[in-house]
């Protein structure tokens, strides 16, 4: 790549990006720059690509692991987008090349994936647009205090570079605030699901009183499973049962309790399923739970809503901001199990959900669905300076990704 003029800055002073620039042509090109081809993305890229006039491609380091395939992910299947392999130095060269105002490059992964660093580090000295969009990290007790000084490392190097950072839920908005990055540069972002056609519901049956909660994920301790299972112990004995899908080191400890507390005809331990069939045991539940001590986004909860299936969550999940409204759900605090039992006990006093309720929680999810996440992306690249070129209103209805 051919090294900047001193007006286009370098990488020691790189030039600021804010909507006051303004762009001396619209952009054409969106490229995102991501550790993995996720499927949490693809609705929302897809929706993108159908709506916007130029090009949008993804450049993944990798494709989707191995780990997460069985741990019950899809493997994404893009038709509008442009997927690259950023771990080829061809194909890395070429998304790096465009490197003029007519380009907006997002990325994803700062913290631990060399490719996208690299990859930013190349573009900062140019006259693209750069942006971040990314989860907060985990921060444990041992660790957490590194990723704070790398956070605010990255922020006071390098904020002025990016137009905007979409940060995942509240967590993420929190997070890049209390790092130091500008608060008007900060948009709270989500993860988005295609909402399909209404499932078929079946009533509860009026005998079957017995309130079914779901929850699955990685049995790690970061996910909160034994938080759960202390909030359930709390309860009356009887008319709840819980259905828990996932592997992971904490399953044997799990179990431990479960025999210890007694609850082995009202917690059932199943291993990790696909994603269809888990989205079909969402629909036949009550509620789902997630509680978590910490989860940079948590996708149970999209599924959850877009199965019409309320949601108890912890204020520690990005997903927790899309719990808009009680019809959603709840939100307590996270790793307080005396709370959760309180909101566990909420859902027992209610009974069995029902068709109109869950048509209310579906009301929720489509104010997640991709076409809204799209409307506030472009809304926001809007704000650099120029329109993004959109395409006619009979080109996106041919490609209405809503199934």
């Amino acid at each position: 790549m051919n090294s900047a003029s001193p007006q286009e800055g370098d990488a020691d002073n790189p030039p600021a990006s804010s909507p006051a620039d303004g762009l001396s042509c619209g952009i054409g090109r969106i490229i995102f720059w991501q550790p993995i081809v996720s499927p949490h993305q693809t609705a929302f890229l897809e929706c993108l690509a159908g709506a916007f006039a130029g090009e949008v491609v993804l450049a993944a380091e990798r494709d989707l692991p191995a780990e997460r395939v069985l741990q019950g992910w899809n493997r994404p299947r893009h038709q509008r987008v442009t997927v690259v392999d950023a771990s080829d130095p061809v194909a890395f060269a070429a998304q790096v090349a465009h490197s003029g105002a007519d380009s907006l490059h997002l990325f994803s992964g700062f913290f631990s994936h060399p490719i996208v660093w690299r990859a930013f580090r190349q573009l900062a000295a140019s006259r693209a647009h750069l942006a971040m969009i990314s989860e907060a990290p985990e921060l444990p007790r041992a660790t957490g205090w590194l990723k704070r000084c790398r956070g605010r490392w990255l922020a006071a190097r390098w904020s002025r570079r990016l137009a905007f950072v979409l940060a995942m839920g509240d967590v993420g908005r929190d997070f890049f605030r209390a790092v130091g990055f500008p608060a008007e540069a900060i948009e709270t972002f989500g993860y988005a699901l295609a909402v399909p056609a209404e499932p078929r519901w079946p009533e509860p049956d009026a005998d079957d009183t017995t309130v079914r909660f779901i929850a699955a994920g990685q049995l790690i301790r970061r996910k909160g499973f034994d938080l759960l299972f202390e909030a359930l112990a709390s309860l009356p004995p009887v008319g709840w049962r819980l259905d828990l899908y996932g592997t992971g080191p904490e399953r044997p400890a799990l179990r431990r309790r479960i025999d210890r507390e007694a609850m082995g005809e009202r917690i059932f331990l199943h291993p990790t399923v696909g994603n269809e069939e888990l989205q079909q045991r969402i629909a036949e539940s009550d509620w789902s739970v997630v509680p978590s001590r910490h989860d940079g986004w948590g996708m149970i909860v999209n599924e959850s809503l877009i199965a019409g299936t309320p949601t108890v969550c912890t204020a520690a999940c990005g997903a927790a901001v899309i719990i808009d409204s009680p019809a959603a759900g709840l939100v307590v605090p996270a790793a307080d199990a005396a709370a959760l039992a309180d909101a566990l006990g909420h859902c027992l006093s209610g009974g069995r959900i029902g068709t109109s309720r869950r048509r209310q929680v579906r009301e929720v999810a489509w104010r997640q669905s991709p076409e809204r996440a799209v409307e506030a992306f472009l809304r926001r690249m809007a704000r650099l300076g120029s329109m993004p070129a959109l395409k006619s209103t009979r080109q996106k209805e041919d490609g209405d990704y809503r199934r």
